[in-house]
């Protein structure tokens, strides 16, 4: 035990005389760590493979007794080391002076691989003198970079509704990275795109729908990483019917055609093209009367049809005009008159 506190003293008096030499002593571990020990204050010896995550660590040089350059020199063998200034006659290391505690503080920055790192802490007046500290690189979760956090799942094919698609992405991206890049399959992205990340971390986009009934995903990149939901765009439903009776009054004939026509209005964008309408002619009492032909979908909104009477009994019928998938109706009055 004397000898060991003897080797010790004369180790750090020819440090503080500036006569150590490397090939004179190679310090024991137990020895190297009254001199100077590494660590990562969190406990956390690990990190995801993607290029940008942090782990903090420090050297602390115990002081015992203190050195008089209290500069540190870190080194690793995967990674990148954030903080310090480069050093010198050293292949990327960096340099760090200690605080007031005798305290070294670094950040190692992830490989964008899987593997490790060794980290290593020297006293700049004692390179033979090291601590060191191994690091894993592991497989990263993507959701741990980016991640959908507004994503509906289905929007009306109108042509016109905007649905926002939001992202969180990691803290710990750089700022040189904070861009997220959106992309669709169907509909269309509303500019800007790329988007920039906002203090809180997210980047939203407008995604306006087709005219078309369809389905596709929504993308969204950052630092490489992309991400996928998928969306339907599903009939666009009126929520307005009017109707219009061509003439709105008429002879109670067999030969009378009166031609209907009927604008499906919805309070953005249009009704999806091809939407099956229905046309319906009652007698005020509700007793059905005629038929109808040249029955035609919705094209722009509209339909028509040609209500034939079929009566020579005149009064007033009422027209109603409904859509598929919708209890949405609009009526129209024609009057039948008699000879």
């Amino acid at each position: 035990m004397r000898f060991r506190s003897l080797a010790l003293g004369l180790a750090l008096l020819a440090l503080l005389c500036g006569c150590y030499n490397k090939s004179d002593f190679s310090p024991t571990e137990p020895l190297a760590s009254s001199v100077i020990t590494l660590s990562s204050p969190s406990g956390v010896t690990s990190l995801p493979a993607d290029g940008f995550s942090r782990l903090h660590l420090e050297a602390r040089l115990p002081g015992d007794p203190a050195f008089a350059n209290r500069t540190v020199v870190f080194s690793t063998t995967g990674g990148t080391l954030a903080g310090g200034t480069p050093g010198t006659n050293c292949n990327g290391c960096v340099t760090v002076a200690a605080d007031g505690s005798g305290i070294a503080r670094i950040d190692l920055i992830s490989a964008p691989q899987v593997g490790s790192a060794t980290v290593t802490a020297s006293p700049s007046g004692a390179p033979g003198i090291l601590a060191s500290l191994t690091v894993s690189f592991v497989a990263a979760n993507p959701d741990d970079t980016l991640r959908f956090v507004a994503a509906p799942d289905r929007a009306p094919a109108d042509g016109a509704t905007l649905t926002t698609f939001t992202v969180a992405i990691s803290p710990s991206l750089p700022a040189a990275s904070r861009q997220v890049t959106f992309a669709a399959t169907a509909g269309t992205i509303v500019p800007p795109n790329p988007v920039n990340v906002d203090a809180g971390g997210h980047a939203s986009v407008d995604l306006q729908s087709p005219r078309t009934i369809t389905s596709g995903r929504v993308t969204a990149t950052v630092n490489g990483v992309t991400r996928e939901v998928p969306i339907r765009f599903e009939r666009a439903l009126p929520k307005i019917i009017t109707v219009n009776a061509n003439p709105a009054v008429a002879p109670a004939a067999s030969g009378t055609t009166i031609q209907i026509t009927a604008t499906l209005i919805r309070d953005q964008g249009i009704v999806t093209d091809g939407t099956v309408v229905t046309f319906r002619a009652a007698r005020a009492d509700g007793t059905p009367v005629g038929g109808f032909t040249n029955i035609t979908t919705t094209t722009n909104g509209m339909a028509s049809a040609t209500f034939l009477p079929r009566t020579t009994t005149p009064g007033t019928v009422i027209i109603t005009v409904g859509a598929q998938d919708t209890a949405v109706t609009g009526t129209v009055q024609v009057d039948l008159t008699g000879s």
